[in-house]
């Protein structure tokens, strides 16, 4: 008897190395039904699609999620993005969140503020809320309507002429702190002709020639601009990484990987030499990568053959030993401090 050959299986995800300015995204879905207002695709850092008849090529929610939670006995080791969906498929969302929280993923949830979800604040889960919407309306008091405030992570994008102005900084960053969060996140979206043309049509209106221009010949301020404002209000600038659970192995080589590499982009953010900021990231991703337990390493005594170079071993070490890291600590101070 001829026998027909199996299928191969199509991730229904895009896979990319995990990133501090993009969340620790490793996994984000190929297909999903967005939401009817602005939002930005926050793996991609891009505006994203939203308001209207979606292409056809993005597939309607319940089956992108259907897709995914099919691909259950595929293990995910490190975080899971979803992004915000209509109010309609939210329970499907939560149902796929909440079942690969249990298998030990680590998530996060994309949320626009006022919106719920029932999945539970336990470790491993992010909730981002993603402020464009409200920024773009100059409607502030959604800014008071967060679940969980204090594990909520606001996502701040930076537009030229629409959400780069610093007094709307420090309004915003003055309620968000007063709401009870913690953490406040610039992201610099990556906007196409036709986006910027549709942002001045629908938001310009009553400055369009200003805005107008600033959509299409001016660049934002750089994020650690407002890393500063949001810092004059008690909010941290980064989304520290979310880890994994049990049953994920090396759980502790993930939160090494994220000192470094967060360590990594404030480096070369506060602008200390390159080569050594591309030696943290290696080390990040080497650690991200290995079958190793680099603490049992460190407990043998072998850190030292580790294919790192000496300020990279010098950071793991002292993460070992204190949990800590005093160099990530002084660059976090340094990024934020006034100028």
């Amino acid at each position: 008897m001829s026998r027909t050959a199996e299928a191969p299986r199509v991730a229904r995800w895009a896979e990319q190395l995990p990133d501090p300015g993009r969340f620790w995204i490793r996994y984000a879905p190929r297909t999903w039904e967005p939401p009817e207002h602005p939002w930005v695709h926050l793996a991609e850092a891009r505006l994203g699609e939203w308001g209207r008849t979606v292409s056809q090529k993005i597939a309607p929610a319940a089956e992108s999620i259907s897709a995914l939670e099919s691909l259950a006995d595929t293990p995910l080791d490190d975080v899971l993005y979803l992004p915000p969906v209509p109010s309609r498929r939210a329970a499907a969302r939560d149902k796929l969140a909440s079942s690969r929280l249990v298998d030990g993923t680590p998530v996060v949830i994309q949320l626009l503020p006022g919106d719920e979800s029932t999945v539970p604040a336990v470790s491993g889960v992010a909730f981002v809320y993603d402020l464009l919407a409200a920024l773009l309306s100059r409607d502030l008091e959604r800014f008071d309507r967060f679940e969980h405030p204090e594990r909520a992570v606001a996502v701040w994008p930076l537009i030229a002429g629409l959400t780069d102005d610093p007094e709307l900084w420090d309004a915003g960053c003055a309620r968000l702190a007063a709401a009870g969060v913690r953490c406040v996140q610039a992201i610099t979206p990556v906007l196409e002709p036709a986006g910027r043309r549709r942002l001045a049509d629908r938001f310009g209106k009553e400055r369009e020639e200003e805005v107008f221009d600033a959509l299409f010949h001016r660049e934002p301020p750089p994020e650690r601009d407002f890393a500063r404002s949001a810092h004059r209000h008690g909010l941290d600038p980064f989304l520290r990484r979310p880890l994994p659970r049990p049953p994920v192995l090396r759980i502790e080589n993930r939160r090494l990987g994220g000192a470094l590499a967060l360590l990594a982009e404030l480096w070369l953010r506060v602008g200390r030499p390159e080569v050594q900021g591309q030696s943290f990231y290696r080390a990040a991703r080497w650690i991200d990568q290995t079958a190793y337990d680099v603490a049992a390493l460190e407990r043998d005594g072998n850190l030292a053959v580790l294919p790192f170079d000496a300020a990279s071993r010098a950071v793991v070490a002292d993460l070992l030993e204190t949990g800590e890291s005093s160099l990530l600590e002084t660059l976090l101070a340094e990024y934020v401090e006034q100028p």
